[in-house]
């Protein structure tokens, strides 16, 4: 991951501004999402070929666990996205700066969730991994190391250095899939890929000894007092841990409201629902970095600068259902067999789900740039309780069903949330976070 652009800081342009993200980086950050789609594509295919059903299921759902931790994470990556504009075009001199480098503070913060997930796996490991409680350790150990990936490319973002943030998610991406296909042909076990998975977080350790650009990064400060960016922080990662539990934890949601005999028969509609989220979301998140920065640049347009985002994200949810309730329940045993059967309504069904929390993603990053922290997390917050509640009422439903209908239906509430904060006329300019970031430039890419 050797660091040979020329990237500079957003502060060293002369105020003319440009667009937050050149093609040539727009290209970058596509590639780096496709690497990352195909790299979670290779592993759910994987892992259901070499393992049986039951133990493809328990890796599934240490998988999603795993990256649900890792979205409450990505609380981290919004908000010094976000602290990055304002911190770098501070006036007080590099050397009489006091405010907290966001390093250090995202590094406590995630070390600070491992240890209590490895204190609590007595009580949660048992009910999700079943014989495989043990690995909570790894599990908890990369949570803590994945703090530092997301701080990083969070400031990345913030600084619009485009190459070095590809660079980096494409690293760790690749290092993950690598380590998969090592215990695949060495000791395919729900043990071996699930080490594999926690190892991979070591990334941006290894990209930290040949980048100057991560190590400038490393050392970024954030724009207010420890207490105050800790605040924003706990905002960001409340909005970002219910949009995991929805995006990549609803596994672990569907385990805990489901009878025990009918979620390890699941697995074909695991798979359908990584299948169908997948080619939205991951772009989606991918991209997350640039629209929040997007959003910024272009606060006073507010709501507006969402309408044609929307368009084009109802076109792509329309004709993705369609297509995944003609060709997805074909494509399902085509990748893993004739045993993974889904019907062709579920697939639609989880389609429009997919688009539905692309949408409230969209709506919590114009929210975190506006400074409207509480309502970013609110809306997470209430589209996850109504899907959870969806899921609990004794309606008499099969799994499919309950699935659909809570993730098509929960993110209704989150986007009322959101909608009530943005509309027009709401005053997007007094934010309730504190400070308002001024525009940004894009540095070099």
């Amino acid at each position: 991951m050797t660091d040979s652009s020329s990237e500079t800081q957003p502060g060293d342009e002369t105020g003319a501004r440009v667009p937050t993200i050149g093609r040539r980086s727009f290209v970058g950050v596509g590639a780096a999402s496709l690497v990352s789609a195909g790299v979670g594509f290779a592993v759910i295919l994987i892992v259901p070929n070499v393992l049986d059903k039951p133990q493809a299921t328990l890796f599934l759902t240490f998988w999603s666990f795993l990256f649900a931790w890792f979205g409450i994470l990505g609380g981290l990556s919004s908000e010094t996205t976000r602290a990055v504009h304002v911190s770098d075009r501070s006036t007080v001199p590099a050397g009489e700066r006091r405010e907290p480098r966001m390093l250090p503070v995202g590094l406590a913060v995630g070390v600070t969730i491992g240890v209590l997930l490895w204190a609590t796996s007595f009580w949660w490991a048992p009910v999700l991994l079943h014989e495989y409680a043990s690995l909570a350790v790894p599990l908890s150990c990369a949570v803590a190391l994945y703090s530092g990936h997301a701080t990083i490319v969070g400031i990345l973002g913030g600084r619009l250095q485009w190459p070095t943030y590809v660079r980096l998610v494409i690293g760790d991406s690749l290092l993950r899939i690598v380590l998969v296909v090592v215990v695949a042909i060495v000791a395919a076990s729900v043990a071996g890929f699930a080490v594999a998975a926690s190892v991979s977080t070591v990334a941006w350790l290894i990209g930290l000894l040949f980048s100057p650009t991560l190590r400038s990064a490393a050392g970024a400060r954030a724009d207010a007092p420890l207490g105050g960016f800790l605040k924003r922080v706990g905002h960001a990662s409340l909005a970002s841990g219910s949009s995991a539990v929805l995006v990549v934890g609803f596994p672990v949601v569907l385990s805990l409201t489901s009878s025990a005999e009918a979620y390890l028969l699941a697995t074909p509609l695991l798979a359908a629902i990584t299948l169908t989220r997948a080619p939205l979301l991951i772009p989606l998140n991918a991209y997350q970095g640039v629209a929040i920065a997007h959003f910024v640049n272009n606060r006073s347009a507010g709501f507006r600068t969402l309408v044609p985002i929307v368009r084009l994200l109802a076109l792509i949810t329309v004709l993705g259902a369609v297509l995944g309730g003609l060709l997805g329940p074909w494509l399902l045993t085509v990748f893993y067999g004739p045993d993974y059967v889904v019907g062709a309504f579920t697939i639609a069904g989880l389609v429009v789900g997919a688009g539905m929390l692309a949408l409230i993603t969209l709506t919590g990053a114009l929210c975190l740039a506006v400074d409207k922290h509480r309502s970013f997390s609110l809306g997470w917050i209430a589209a996850t309780v109504l899907a959870i509640v969806i899921l609990l009422l004794p309606l008499g439903l099969d799994i499919e069903v309950r699935a659909v209908l809570s993730l098509v239906i929960g993110p209704i509430a989150g986007l009322v949330v959101h909608y009530l904060a943005l509309r027009p006329g709401r005053g997007i300019s007094s934010g309730e976070g504190g400070g308002t970031p001024p525009a940004v430039a894009e540095g070099a890419a």
